[in-house]
């Protein structure tokens, strides 16, 4: 996904690198694996430990 809109680009990297951390805190070793599971069903993510 393109996005050059203003600061569209630094939020889009932002929300990215917050999905990978909390991938990474949960314990997944494979970010990519843990992103296609959790786009799979879309509640999963308010699941992740931690998270409410």
């Amino acid at each position: 996904m393109k996005a050059r809109t203003r600061h569209l680009p630094c939020v889009m990297a932002g929300l990215r690198n917050l999905a990978i951390g909390i991938h990474r805190q949960a314990g997944h070793a494979n970010i990519g694996a843990a992103r296609r599971h959790t786009a799979r069903n879309h509640p999963r993510p308010r699941t992740t430990p931690g998270m409410t």
